[in-house]
């Protein structure tokens, strides 16, 4: 079997953590073989080191996915690998990455830069899709609320808006400013932190409602849906 091959950039450990789970929870764990790969070093040294080979073989999809180590290198690392992964049978690139601490304002800005950048290679090989997760990845987190209370059965939504004044069922998670403090905020109200190590990234992306957020979420959460839109067109056999 020759599987369908994707290429995903992401700017960190946690959003390496979330994508790879998303691909397989809406491929099916049989389906799907993810290997995962870390760029280190500056602009001019950069070199990749594996952090985790697939176990799973002959499957209709393989997933090739980057941790780029900061959102500046997601858009230049992907410049250098693109021919690379065009004559390696590729048939796109996936990337994400965030905006803060550039102000929400100057968004599309940044989306027409980045175009700019990606534009001479667009015509010369395999497709490109940039996704800014607004903020932060951590703002996917905040609108898939059903998660606090697996962590702590306090964390019911009357609790944290009473708490800290957000309504996580209704606010517009993209404009949050710094939704990295926002659930550090929440998980100090039981005693815990929020801090992006791998530890409590992986618990809180383990208990993501992914069904929830892969039916519902997308209806309010634009930069998530056109993330899940790229997934599930590539993810036809």
């Amino acid at each position: 079997m020759i599987p369908k091959k994707i290429a995903c950039f992401v700017e960190g450990q946690t959003e390496q953590i979330f994508v790879e789970r998303l691909f397989q929870e809406i491929a099916g764990y049989k389906k799907i073989s993810i290997e995962t790969y870390k760029f280190q070093g500056g602009k001019t040294n950069r070199i990749i080191q594996p952090l985790k080979l697939s176990t799973i073989k002959d499957t209709p999809f393989f997933v090739l996915l980057y941790d780029c180590g900061n959102d500046a290198h997601v858009v230049s690392d992907i410049r250098k690998e693109h021919e690379k992964l065009t004559n390696s049978g590729y048939e796109k690139i996936l990337g994400l990455r965030d905006l803060y601490p550039i102000p929400l304002g100057e968004k599309e800005k940044i989306e027409k830069g980045i175009r700019g950048f990606l534009k001479p290679l667009q015509k010369i090989g395999i497709p490109i899709a940039i996704t800014l997760a607004v903020m932060e990845i951590e703002a996917w987190f905040l609108a898939e609320w059903h998660y606090f209370t697996k962590l702590d059965n306090r964390l019911t939504p009357d609790f944290i808006l009473q708490e800290c004044g957000l309504d996580l069922r209704i606010i517009d998670v993209e404009q949050r400013v710094h939704p990295t403090q926002d659930l550090d905020k929440i998980h100090q109200l039981v005693g815990s932190n929020y801090d992006k190590h791998e530890k409590i990234s992986q618990e809180i992306i383990n208990n993501l409602d992914y069904e929830f957020l892969y039916l519902h979420l997308v209806k309010s959460v634009k930069q998530l849906k056109k993330f899940i839109d790229e997934i599930d067109d590539f993810l036809v056999e």
